[in-house]
């Protein structure tokens, strides 16, 4: 692979000392503005979803094209597929390519190949976590593969590299104490010194206090960009398969220019080192003389701030939330609090603990005492604030990852209980130290000691549930895992029905996408085969879509069975398979069965679980909503609008709560404007059955005994009632519905909306639709 030079840089110059603000905070929303632009929903893990041919097929004909669709967007100069013969020669068009409009979806070419055992090879590297996997699979032509060649899909690796955890755990641990270290000086310690005044004894201790909590911004700055160049390298040498010795060069730079993680590692590291920046900047401006200078300080703690939280935000964007399928923006915009919320408990515990040694010894008991006694009931309000958002955000967090329960047997979902287990011990010492330590700071001359062990114990457990977290960001999510394992589990779908004495039973092989084969068997109700059956016909429907299926006749193979082979599912989703029996000496027997097709199970598919987009709207808002009414009610007791604490939390809650509303209101106009398209009653023979009496009491005076439009009501009708049998074909479900429940205009058609339920409604569009069956065939 063809690396790239590192360009010439140009040499930045000071020239002056006194740097004018406005610049810096142009600077500064500059980054912003150019990570908003740069950001793009994506997925995480780019696993196999399905492929074309599927993994373990036996093609009649030489395919042209392998056809390989992944869970998220790839690097094209990183992702390749091939494809080998038996003796392991490459025979595939050497023109593998990432679909330009389509980043899910890699292909490679294929010249016409004799028969024979083909086995496709691929790897690929994430746009978002910057993950390289590998796998493949085996496919034949024109004979079949045999039990020893036959291969499922490649193991996905727990762990794509052995030190991700520990480095991710590093850089969000550093980059969550810099973000707490600063909302706690501006927030807590700040307005608490200031109110001492200079004269005080806590007042003449604030310059050791801000320089004990600038050397905290320090390491945890220094620790953030030492981890994110280690991260760097770990890349480098899994993406390129080099040592590590030979990754500061060239490959990092082709790394850093030519992926979208490379991309967003830039803006990352370049906000470090932007706040590093601010940092120095009283140090090299000098205004220490200013009249004002607090202010000035004030704004570069703010401008640091905003460059934090977007380090924060990057970290997001690199992260499972990031990838969420169909709730991306949700999920990444719930991450962002949920990581804000977390740096401003564990940064501030941080800053707590620093802080308390000075407060012990540096000062009188008395002083102390009230001193501690205003800066943790401070502290206690945000950190019970964020602890609020870290409880909703984590399970809307859950909920995204794992979705269903049976996903939690797996390596994310047991690493996500043991987070739990450590948050919920956290909780305790954090309540023992609320309820029990702070009411007698005031009072009590050992409370202060009691406060920083209990503070000590609490950080422990932060960032052991922050170690957790770093093996989360770097495990699969539980559902792709979850589904990939039920896919392979799932080999073939089985449905039975008794309906009329007749046992109707539905085989379907292998039950995913692609070929597939359909094998009705039928037997009396002593158990025997029924052979004699004149027509078994089926109908297999595509529930989230109309597309206008037939019944289709199957073939008698003997022994009760009818076979429908080679009848290809070309979309993952739910079907309905209908069944009618024809016997001559029996009455027709129908029956329906609904199930959930998925990718082939031999590929690997990993999107079976996904959350659903419009609940991901749904639960968001509300978790916004709750949020938001809980910041404006903590809001009231610090004075409100009138009150600077109380006008930013009453602030923040306004936001929620409006994003919140905007957010339920966008969800249920999606649910309204989500039209069935099937209908949700399958036509079995009890369905139908409820639907030939709404029929005969509401419809078969003006359609007639047979729904040919010839009731004794329709007679001098004008236009004449419809002829069910010609007409019913050529609507769809929520047409038919539409028709029956408001009327059709300019007829005698009226609306029975009044007279009948939903339920009853869609009961009678099967027993027409049979009826118009029964009568076309006949």
């Amino acid at each position: 692979m063809e690396t790239t030079p590192l360009p010439n840089l140009p040499t930045l110059r000071r020239k002056g000392h006194n740097v004018p603000m406005k610049p810096v905070l142009t600077i500064v929303l500059a980054c912003v503005l150019a990570l908003v632009v740069h950001s793009q929903v994506a997925e995480a893990h780019a696993n196999l979803v399905r492929s074309e041919p599927a993994a373990n097929s036996t093609l009649d004909a030489s395919p042209d094209r392998i056809t390989i669709w992944f869970t998220e967007p790839m690097e094209a100069g990183f992702s390749e597929i091939q494809v080998l013969n038996s003796s392991g020669a490459r025979v595939d068009g050497e023109n593998s390519a990432v679909d330009a409009n389509d980043l899910t979806v890699m292909s490679v070419g294929l010249p016409s190949l004799p028969d024979g055992t083909y086995t496709v090879a691929w790897r690929n590297l994430s746009t978002i976590d910057g993950h390289s996997l590998r796998g493949s699979f085996i496919f034949s032509v024109g004979e079949p593969i045999s039990e020893a060649s036959a291969v499922q899909a490649s193991d996905v690796p727990i762990l794509w590299s052995p030190e991700e955890p520990y480095i991710r755990w590093v850089v969000l641990l550093s980059a969550l104490a810099l973000t707490g270290a600063l909302v706690f000086e501006l927030l807590v310690s700040g307005p608490v010194l200031v109110a001492a005044g200079t004269r005080t004894p806590l007042g003449r201790l604030r310059p050791r206090l801000r320089a004990r909590s600038q050397r905290l911004m320090w390491v945890a700055l220094i620790a953030f960009l030492a981890a994110s160049v280690a991260q760097l390298l770990t890349q480098v040498v899994a993406v390129f398969d080099i040592p590590l010795s030979e990754a500061a060069g060239t490959p990092a730079i082709e790394l850093l220019q030519e992926t979208d993680w490379g991309g967003m590692w830039q803006y990352r590291v370049g906000l470090g080192v932007l706040v590093g920046a601010l940092f120095l900047l009283p140090l090299i401006v000098r205004f220490r003389r200013a009249p004002n200078r607090e202010h000035l300080i004030s704004a570069i703690l703010w401008l640091a701030v905003i460059s934090s939280l977007c380090i924060l935000l990057t970290i997001s964007m690199t992260s499972h939330a990031a990838a969420t399928i169909g709730i991306a923006r949700y999920a990444l915009a719930n991450d962002v609090a949920h990581l804000t919320a977390a740096a401003v408990w564990v940064g501030g515990l941080m800053q707590l603990m620093a802080n308390t040694p000075l407060f012990i010894h540096g000062i009188s008991e008395r002083a102390r005492r009230y001193a501690l006694w205003r800066l943790v009931r401070r502290f206690s309000v945000a950190a019970g604030l964020s602890v609020v958002v870290l409880i909703a955000t984590g399970v809307y967090s859950a909920w995204a990852q794992v979705t269903d329960f049976v996903a939690l047997d797996t390596p994310y979902g047991g690493a996500l209980m043991a987070k739990l287990l450590a948050f919920a011990v956290l909780l305790v010492v954090a309540a023992v130290n609320l309820i029990w330590i702070r009411p007698r700071l005031r009072g009590s001359s050992t409370a202060a000691r009691w406060l920083r062990r209990t503070v000590v114990a609490e950080i422990v457990l932060a960032v052991l549930v922050i170690f957790i977290v770093g093996f989360l960001t770097a495990l699969e999510p539980a559902r792709q895992v979850a589904s990939r394992a039920l896919a392979i589990q799932q080999q073939g779908l089985s449905f039975t029905d008794t309906v009329d004495g007749t046992d109707i039973s539905l085989a379907v092989e292998p039950g995913h996408v692609g070929a597939n084969s359909f094998t009705v068997s039928l037997a009396d109700r002593f158990g025997n085969p029924i052979d004699d059956a004149t027509d078994v016909r089926l109908r297999t429907s595509y529930l989230d879509a109309d597309f206008g299926e037939e019944s289709v006749p199957t073939v008698n193979i003997g022994g009760g069975e009818y076979e429908l082979s080679d009848a290809t599912i070309g979309i993952a989703g739910a079907y309905q398979a209908e069944i009618l029996v024809q016997r001559p000496d029996a009455f027709d027997a129908r029956t329906a069965f609904r199930f959930v097709v998925g990718s082939a199970g031999g590929d690997g598919g990993s999107a079976a679980i996904a959350p659903d987009a419009t609940r991901g709207g749904l639960y968001l808002g509300i978790v916004l909503g709750v949020l938001g009414l809980i910041f404006l009610g903590a809001g009231i007791p610090m004075g409100g609008w009138y009150n600077r604490a109380g006008a930013l939390t009453m602030a923040c809650g306004a936001a929620g709560f409006i994003a919140g509303a905007w957010l339920l209101i966008g969800a249920q106009s999606a649910a309204d404007a989500q039209a069935i398209v099937r209908n949700p009653i399958a036509p079995t023979s009890e369905s139908v059955a409820a639907g030939q009496v709404v029929y005969e009491r509401y419809c078969q005076t003006c359609h007639g005994v047979n729904g040919r439009g010839d009731g004794p009501g329709g007679e001098g009708l004008e236009p004449p009632p419809a002829d069910l049998a010609i007409h019913v074909p050529l609507h769809g479900d929520a047409d038919i519905f539409r028709f029956v429940s408001d009327g059709i205009e300019g007829t005698s058609m009226v609306a029975l909306a009044d007279n009948l339920t939903g339920d009853e409604i869609w009961h009678v569009i099967n027993f027409i639709r049979a009826q118009a069956e029964e009568q076309n065939d006949g």
